[in-house]
Parts: structure tokens; sequence; C-alpha cells
């Protein structure tokens, strides 16, 4: 008793004034309580003494006010552990204002003490005075609505249930927040509202049913702010019930120490007598299990700081834990397991508030322990039941694992098919509008991307990664996954039939991790064949990475393999990188924002030579940003291939394409891995060899690794698997994949063993014929729709290489050659017509060559195209120049030769040839729609003959010499106008001769064609300086904040010249935005374009639906980038959804 009295006093006086905020005190003659209660306390410390109850009483009755008679007042009822003479309640004054009422505490009917003000909006403020103005306070409680449920009128309510099932009624069911000692609002219990009655549930306190069950609206509040709150707080005991604390403390905390003290949560709980949820002891066992509870190496804290960060994914709502630095492989075993568990704990919660809101038993207020592990292990032996959080459409009296899965079957087919109709329904088809439909209507565009989204909705409590491919013309579509091993298996369960907890053996854990992973086959066949009628098989390829074999081995390199390719998957799954490495990847390594990171280098595979370029790199410029510096490619030639970067790009390779499926889907040795390897050392005819877009299994990165294997391959047909799903469900997985021929083998414990699959992900059959072929080696004619959104009425349109087209060219020259049905003349007469339609210069002088060899009869003669080998000749003998100290000299040697480039390219006999220059497949199709002409022949130039305009406009800009400058940066500007950093260069060099309304019209230019944030971010930066110094204050300080908006904290020195431009304005009573809307607003005053709300957004999404439609995927790849890239979204990365649906263009 003593004990309580003294954490009441000094729990009254925390909520009297010292732990809360916004605490209004009376301003009566009386002593205040919060000074009665000081001096009590310093009394108590004067001698030592314990407070007693007759203490408490004493200086309460000296603070107490007498009641009116006609004040209405209600004391609760007595509770265990509250002193004798000292009673709770709340008071409603007859001079309240509105429908305020008093909680505090009485000494008896007639005297009370305030400690709180409630009104009739659910909230509860701190303070003395039942009149005080709460406008501005912030609740220190409240009751919150969550959502209206339709429930039995049984047990819930109070009343008892006889043996007909109770009516269905209607109800309201809310939340109860308190605050933490942070000022943080959490959430503690829960309530129900029916007819004005309350239920007050989830309570830790063991309350009677009398104090939960039918309360009028003032003693809810009343009951549930003193023992679910208040008294709490007062006892240091204050948390949530089961499950909600548990998620309160993942979402604030690190996770080792919010699993640590959530169990410790839990255990002073147990300790205390208060109540808790059979879940929550559950969730003790599942971390003991994963041993999440025991000193783990690499997982504690260091100096405060956790190697790991929760992660809860936005589509699925799983959890993932991500660490950024390498991790020892047995610790990052550890995580996945804790992992595992998290997202099985979470699993279990959801299935028992679904059945808190269909008002179905166990729920969390009344699970026991045996219960929750029941329900968790139907979960686990069915993943389908919670793959979609599809748990509200199951019907009300559904139990988990006691049907086969029929029903979950069912409804994920129904998913699958409601999220491709709301797919195609949110993105017309651009074509359909012209009256233009696909053939059967059936959109390969809309099939992955809303394929992808199912995969990354897929809720399963193993980590998993996944690829698909689709062919839909020929209703193919392949799968491939990565399992979950034993290990991550669960290692007790509870045995209904002893009775009792058991320990699960590890054949048993292998054959539970068989049967789990062909079941999650099904569940991703099944939506496959859901989500488009048209497809008639969907072929799986079963993986496992090996990550248990990799440990057992004990092998230190491959230990370390494995680690770095889960440090680097962590890396690129949490930053949202984008996709690359491709043949449609931008020629300047993706480079963006500021143009002093866009350097003059060549990448190997971009040059248009036939041999790699040579890479001279002239100094660009004095300073390059090292965080763009690492993301250009290293030219060829260059002396950086040293062991370091020999691994970092093992392992970037390793882990492209972001996701874990790059390196989990390899082909074992044998299995077609020779032709693989042949295409891989070949290389594609661009000269860039990529692991992922020349022909290659497209995840084999890993086939090395010895602990990686095929464990199974089937191919499912579209009628017998679902006749068999719908008539067993997920029942016995392994005669469901046996009865489809499945290649599959079973070890002595019922596992999986390694096998050698009977397909590649790369096969034909699982891709559009030709999709991975450049567009200047197709020959596909547009109709008229199509030419409209692609700019172009046939595919060499889109062309971006010049080296592809010479060498399409000399393919056409072959294939006339060696036609027997033409004569000499006609076969001349062809390929001249093939030389007038590239009309490139080299190609024109080379040309009698050819003709003379088809009109003679002969073979055609093999052409070297050597005017890029010439001019970075002349290059290489300018940079050595310039390092012997003769700059005019060097400056000379380069001019002459690019002028010559370009004049050469400037001489076409074709009146309506215009030499350009394209960074990407996306700045080709922007080109074409925004600044083609009618009737306009664009002639590619050679790739380094823009970057030797580049190099010079940067060392002339050294040299001060300014005017020369300008000239190479107007060619560039002229070679490319669709592309941003051009004409960011050129602004900024506008900026330094001070022409700023050169610099404003460049950044503008800039800002049209912008397909990254970073590019519209910068070029809004500069614009804001050149329109600040032409006076344009409003539009300067709008541009200013649209730069910040689009990429926050990326410029450094924007936040103080937007500060000083307010200023200034301010000074000379100038109105000027001062936020993102009213910015938004000036420039679309002004007619300026608001990124990304620019036209080119329009103009690279339809054509991103068409080109993948088309089956035309190299630049498919890089447009649908730069739609994906182009939106209003925080994240600067890709999603994971759009990062799925990108890998499913690879080959």
């Amino acid at each position: 008793m003593a004990n309580f009295g003294r954490k009441l006093v000094q729990g009254l006086h925390s909520v009297a004034g010292i732990g809360f905020t916004n605490v209004q005190h009376s301003n009566s003659d009386g002593q205040p309580l919060q000074e009665t209660l000081q001096d009590v306390i310093e009394a108590m410390k004067a001698n030592g003494s314990e407070v007693s109850p007759q203490q408490v009483r004493g200086f309460l009755s000296r603070h107490c006010k007498m009641l009116r008679p006609l004040d209405k007042r209600h004391i609760l009822q007595h509770v265990e552990g509250i002193p004798a003479g000292i009673e709770l309640g709340w008071v409603q004054y007859t001079h309240s204002r509105g429908a305020t009422f008093s909680l505090g505490i009485f000494t008896d009917n007639m005297h009370f003490a305030q400690i709180a003000l409630a009104d009739d909006r659910g909230r509860v403020f701190m303070g003395e005075q039942a009149d005080m103005d709460t406008a501005g306070m912030e609740p220190v409680f409240l009751f919150g609505k969550e959502r209206n449920i339709r429930i039995p009128d049984g047990r819930r309510f109070g009343k008892e249930e006889g043996n007909t099932e109770p009516r269905l009624v209607d109800a309201i069911q809310g939340g109860i927040i308190g605050q933490d000692g942070n000022e943080h609002m959490f959430w503690l219990a829960s309530w129900l509202k029916r007819d004005n009655r309350y239920t007050l549930e989830q309570l830790r306190k063991n309350l009677p049913a009398s104090m939960r069950h039918d309360l009028e609206y003032r003693d809810a509040i009343a009951t549930a702010f003193f023992y679910a709150y208040m008294l709490p707080r007062i006892s240091g005991s204050l948390m949530g019930f089961g499950a909600g604390n548990i998620f309160r403390r993942l979402n604030r905390e690190a996770p080792m120490g919010a699993i640590r003290r959530s169990v410790r949560d839990s255990l002073q709980a147990h300790a205390e007598g208060m109540r808790t949820s059979g879940l929550e002891d559950y969730f003790v066992d599942l971390m003991k299990e994963a041993g999440a509870l025991d000193t783990v190496s690499g997982l504690e804290p260091v100096h405060g700081a956790e190697p790991m960060h929760l992660y809860a994914s936005s589509y699925s709502g799983a959890y993932i834990l991500s660490w950024e630095n390498g991790m020892e492989l047995s610790a990052a075993l550890r995580a996945l397991r804790i992992e595992g568990n998290l997202n099985r704990f979470a699993t279990v919660s959801s299935w028992l508030e679904r059945n808190a809101r269909l008002g179905i038993y166990p729920m969390e207020d009344s699970v026991t322990r045996v219960q929750a592990a029941q329900l968790d292990r139907a979960l686990l032996d069915n993943p389908a039941i919670s793959a979609l959080q599809m748990e509200d459409e199951f019907s009300r009296d559904y139990i988990p694992g006691r049907d086969t899965g029929r029903q979950a079957a069912k409804l994920l087919m129904q998913r699958a098919k409601q999220v491709s109709d709301s797919v195609a329904a949110r993105n017309p088809d651009p074509l359909m509008k012209q009256g233009v439909s696909h053939r059967n209507g059936k959109s390969e565009w809309v099939y992955r991307q809303s394929f992808s989204r199912l995969l990354r909705s897929l809720r399963l409590p193993f980590r998993f990664d996944v690829e698909f491919r689709s062919n839909l013309k020929q209703g193919c579509v392949a799968i491939a996954f990565t399992s979950a091993g034993r290990s991550m298996m669960p290692s007790s369960c509870f045995d209904a039939r002893r009775n009792g907890w058991v320990e699960v053996t590890e054949a048993q854990r292998s054959e539970m991790s068989a049967d789990y992973n062909l079941r999650v086959g099904m569940i991703l066949a099944a939506l496959a064949f859901g989500a488009d009628d048209s497809v008639r098989s969907v072929s799986l390829h079963i993986d496992s990475l090996g990550l248990e074999e990799a440990l057992a081995q004990q092998d230190s390199a491959i230990t370390q393999m494995m680690a770095q390719a889960l440090a680097a998957f962590e890396h690129a799954r949490t930053t949202g990188a984008a996709v690359t490495g491709s043949k449609g990847d931008p020629k300047d390594g993706d480079i963006h924002g500021d143009p002093k990171n866009m350097i003059a280098r060549e990448q190997a595979g971009n040059s248009d030579q036939q041999i790699p370029s040579t890479g001279v790199v002239l100094p660009a410029s004095d300073s390059t940003d090292n965080e763009h510096a690492t993301d250009t490619p290293v030219a060829s030639g260059s002396f950086a291939d040293d062991e370091e970067q020999a691994v970092d790009q093992e392992f970037a390779d390793l882990m492209q394409g972001i996701d874990f499926d790059s390196m989990a889907f390899a082909a074992p040795v044998g299995e077609n891995t020779d032709d693989a390897e042949h295409q891989l050392n070949e290389g594609d005819s661009s000269g860039d060899q990529d692991v992922s877009s020349v022909g290659q299994d497209p995840l084999s990165a890993l086939k090395h690794n010895p602990t990686v294997r095929t464990l199974v391959t089937v191919t499912f047909t579209r009628e017998v698997f679902l006749t068999y799903l719908r008539q067993y469900g997920f029942e016995n997985p392994k005669n469901f994949y046996r009865f489809f021929d499945a290649t599959m083998e079973e070890d002595r414990d019922g596992g999986l063993q390694p096998v050698i699959g009977k397909f590649n992900m790369r096969d034909e059959q699982f891709a559009p014929l030709g999709s991975q072929d450049e567009p200047e080696l197709e020959d596909v004619d547009f109709n008229e729709e199509t030419a409209a959104i692609l700019g172009a009425d046939h595919v060499t349109g889109l062309s971006i290489q010049r080296a592809d087209l010479l060498e399409r060219a000399m393919s056409d020259f072959r294939r006339l050659s060696a036609n027997q049905e033409l004569g000499s003349a006609s076969k001349a007469r062809k390929a001249m017509d093939v030389v007038q339609l590239i009309d490139d210069p080299e190609l024109s002088q080379l040309a009698p060559h050819i003709t003379s060899a088809l009109i003679d009869d002969k073979a055609v003669p093999d052409l070297h195209f050597d005017l890029s080998e010439q001019l970075d000749r002349d290059r290489i003998k300018a940079r050595d120049t310039l390092f012997s100290s003769d700059v005019s000299g060097a400056f000379e040697i380069e001019q002459d030769a690019v002028a010559k480039m370009d004049a050469l390219f400037a001489s076409s006999k074709n009146q309506h040839a215009v030499p350009r220059y394209f960074n990407s497949y996306a700045e080709r199709v922007v080109y074409n729609r925004l600044f083609a002409t009618p009737g306009e022949h664009t002639l590619l130039i050679p790739d380094n003959l823009f970057y030797a305009h580049l190099e010079l406009a940067d060392l002339m800009s050294q040299f001060k010499q300014t005017s020369q400058a300008l000239q190479h940066l107007n060619a560039m500007v002229s070679y490319a106008p669709a592309y941003p950093l051009s004409h960011l260069k050129l602004a900024v060099q506008l900026a330094v001769g001070e022409d700023w309304s050169g610099a404003r019209a460049a950044t503008l230019n800039a800002l049209q064609v912008a397909l990254d944030r970073s590019d519209a971010a910068f070029a809004y930066y500069r614009f804001a300086y050149a329109a600040w110094m032409r006076d344009e204050f409003a539009v300067a300080a709008g541009a200013y904040i649209m730069a910040e908006h689009i990429s926050p904290g990326r410029i450094s020195t924007l936040k103080n010249e937007l500060e000083e431009l307010t200023a200034r304005a301010d000074s000379q009573c100038i109105a000027v935005p001062k936020n993102y809307r009213d910015a938004c607003i000036v420039l679309r005053e002004e007619g300026l374009p608001v990124w990304p709300h620019t036209k080119v957004a329009t103009i690279v999404r339809q054509a991103a639906r068409v080109l993948v439609d088309a089956g035309l995927f190299v630049p498919a790849r890089t447009l649908s980038v730069a739609a994906a890239r182009m939106n209003d979204d925080e994240s600067n990365g890709l999603d994971m959804v759009e990062v799925q649906f990108l890998q499913s263009l690879n080959a």
C-alpha cells in the first residue's frame, strides 16, 4: 500500500505538469495541485519515509473541490490495488463548457480532484480546470474510429450465447490511443460501439466484465483512461496489448532491440499479473526459435547503431530485414530466419484481425498460445491463404487447415483477373484511341505490369525472388524463383494428437520445405493463368541458392561470395536502383544532374567502331563528383581493371537486374551451358557484352557457385492445371507436380534434390520473336497509328547506333549477293537503295566496292569503316601534344579533325539529311516527336564526334576561350537537341559569360526534354538563377522550390540562394511563392513547364507501351525506365514493381 502511495504521488505530480505538455492548472485561490504534490514529495525526501494512503487522502482532501448536488458524477467500480478511500471516476459540472466532463479522484462522493478533461469527441486533455479552453491543446489520450464492422450480437457485447447462431449487428470498431513519454501517440487497446453503448477490448488490466461491457460513453472514456493509460504510466508499465505493442516497437525502433524489448514487455506483463495475448506469447516462441534473443555476432548494435534495418513492403506488407555493409553468411542466415518468423507472426496477426472484423473466434483478445501456433502451421502449410491479403474474401466460416485450399486457389485466380483488368482500365492502349486493337485484344505490357504487381504483392513468410518471361502470342509464360531452405522451417510445433509441443526433426523440416516451395510454385502458376486467359502453359523453374549448403561446406571462398552477394542484393533492394547493363542503356552510363559529371568517355560497345574504342579521354574538368564518377563506366583501354575493380565488377554483374533473381536460376553444369557461354564470349554486335541481354540465361551469374542448384522444372497446361487445382487444391503438391511429369527428385527425407532442368528462361518460346534485337538490325514497318506515337514509319527510325546501321547494311549486301533469283544489275540497284536509305557519307564513299562485286558476281568485300578510328587517332595526337605543353597545337589538331568530320556529315547529297547524335532510344523517340521535320532524314554521326565537341568545349572553357567553347557547345545542342545534359552544359557556359537570357533559354530547353528528376532539378536550379538575374523574382523562387521538391537536398547551395532571393524580394515588397503549390501556379501562369507534367511524359509512356506490345524490348526498356522515373513520388529510383517489369524485358 505504501508503495502504491509513493507511485501515485509521483505519478500525479507527473500528470500535473511535468510529464505532459499543454497542461492547464487551477487559477483558484487554493494551492495548485502541482505545488501540493511537490511539498509532499519534498517532505518525503527530507525524512526518508514512505508515503502512506492516509497522506495521499489527506492532501487530496485539502485540494478537492466540493461538488454541487446537481453535478453529474460516477465513481467507477473499485479495483484491487487502489487504496481504500480513494476512488476513480468522472464528474460533469452543471456549469461545464459544452459536453466536457472531468476525470479525476474522489475522496468521497462529494469531493473530487480533477486530473484531466474529456470532451465528446473522444479526446482527453491534462489539466485541473473544469472550464479550460482546449483549443490548440494536444490530447494525451483519445478514442479513434477505425472501421464499421458487422459482427454477431454475442460474447463481444457481454451477452451469453445459446445454441442458436447470434444475429449479425452493425458496430463501430476503434482504437484507444495514448501519449508516451516522448509525446508520441500509440495504440493501447480497442473499443466497440453499438447503440451508443461501448465495449472495451484488449486491455492489459484484467477488469471485471461489468467494467468492460455495456458502458455509456463517459464510463468508457474514464475506465480506459485510468486503467489503460494513466495508472500503467504511473507504474511504468504503459504498453499496448499483444501484437499492437510489438508492431509499435518494430515500426519505431531498431529491429533487434525492438524484438527483445517486446519480449521483455511480455514477461513484465506476466510478472505484474496483467493480461497477455496468446499471439504475444507465441511471438516469444518464434523469436527464441529464430535465435533473436541470443547474442548474435554481426547483428548486435555497435555504439548504439544496429547493422540491420526493418522495412515493410508497400505492396505486400511483408517485413524485410536489410543491411548496408557486409555481413557474415551465418549472421545473414540468422537474419533471414528472424525475418521469416516476423512475417509468420504478422500473418497470424492479420488472420486474427480478420476474425475480429467478422466477429469470429479466435481473435487476439481471446487467442491462446496453442491456437496461435496451430494457426501459424495451417497458414504455413498453405501459403495461398494469406498470399495476397485476401483474408476478408474468404467465407465467414472458413477455418485455415480445414480444407485442401480450393477456396484459396479460386480467390487467387479472381484477384489476378481483377489486377489485370484494373491495370488495363487505368492505362488505356494508346493505339485503341485510333480504333486499332491488339490481336485477340492481348497486351504484353498489361500482362507484364499486372503480373509484376501480383508478384510484388505476394505476402509469403520467407524471402523469395522471382523472374518471369511471357509470350502471349504463343500463350507461354516462364517463371523462375528461389526456394526457402529447410533452415527457414519451424524447429518445433504443437502436436494436437499428443497435446503438447514437439521438436521437428531435420528430415521433417526438409519435407516441409519441399512442400512449401512446391505450393509457392502452384500459387505463381495460378496467378500467371489468372492474369490472362490467353496463357496456355506456365513453365516453372525452382532453384536453391544453397545458403545452408554454403555454410555447411565451411568453404571460406564460397561463404564470402554468398555474403557479398547478399550484401549487394540488400543494397540494391532498398535503394530502388535502375536496371543497368543492357543493350538499351543510355550511352553516357545513365548520368544525370550537374553536367560537370558528364565527361567525354565512350563506353565499350557504344562506340560506332567495329573494334573497341581506344577510349582516349582528355581532361574534361578540374573536379568530378566522386559519386557520379564511380557510376560512369570505365573507358575501354584505361588502366582501371585492377584486382579490386575486377571483384567489384564480378559482383556488379552478379547482382545485375537489381534482385536476387540475377543469381538464383543458373543452369547447372551440363544444362545448355555451352551455347550460353559461346554467346557470352562472342558478345553482341554492338560490343556490349551483357550477361542479361545477349541470349544466355539472364540469371546465370552464379552458375559457377557450386551451391546453386535447380530443384524442379515443370510445365503446367492451362485446362489440366485448373481442373486439378479445383479438385485437389494444394493438398498434396508432390503428387500434383508428378501428374505433370515434373523434373523432380526426392531425397530419403522427402526433400528436393538437384536435377538437370528441361528448359531455360532464355528459351525462344518465352519471348516474342526478335524481342532482343536492336532496332538498327530489325526490319519492321509500323502502321499509321504506331508511327504517329513513335515518330517513325519503320523500325530503323528508332536507330541510335551508327555502327549497327553499317553492320545492317553489310548484312543486307551479303543477303543480296546470296540471292540467286536476282540478276547482278538488280542486286546492285537494291544495294544502292540501301546506301541511299542510310545515306552515311563513309558508306557512300565505299559503295562502289559493293556494287562492283555484285555486278561482277563476286563475294561482297569486308569494308573497313575507319572514320571513327581516324578521329580517335587525331584525339590521341592532340592529347600527346597537350601533355607536351603545346595547348594551342593540341586545340588546332583536334579542332581541324572535328571540323573535317562536321563538314563530311553536313555535305550529304540528300537535302533532307540532318546529322544527329542520340544518347538513348528514349531520346530518339522524343526527338522524332518534338524536333524532326516532315520528310527529314536523320543521319547518325559517330559517337566520338559528339564526345570530341564535348572535350573541346570543356578544355576551352578551362583555358578561358569562351567563344570557341560556345561554338562546340552549340554544335552539341545542334547534334543532340533531345539530350538534356548538352543544354545544361551550354546553360552553365552562358551563365559564366552572364548571358542570362541565353542561359534561361538553354535551361528551359533542358527542362522540356528532361526524362530524369536529377536533370529536371538541376535545370530548374540554373533556370532560377538566370531568372533572378533578369529580376524575375517570382519565377526564380518558383523554380528554386521546384528544384528542391523534385530532388530534395541534392543541390547544396540551393537553400541559401532561395533564402537570399526571398529576403531581397520581401525587402522590395515583391510577392514570391513560398511553397510547392504556389510555385506550380506561378510557373503555369508564365507558361513554363511543371515537371514531370511535360509533353515528353506522355510521349515516353505511350512509346514504352507500344514497343512492349510490339515485342521490341531493347528500346522499350529505356523508354520504360524513363516513364517510371517521370513521376511525382518521393522515391528517386524505381519501385520494385517497375524493376520486376523491367526484368521481364531482359533476354
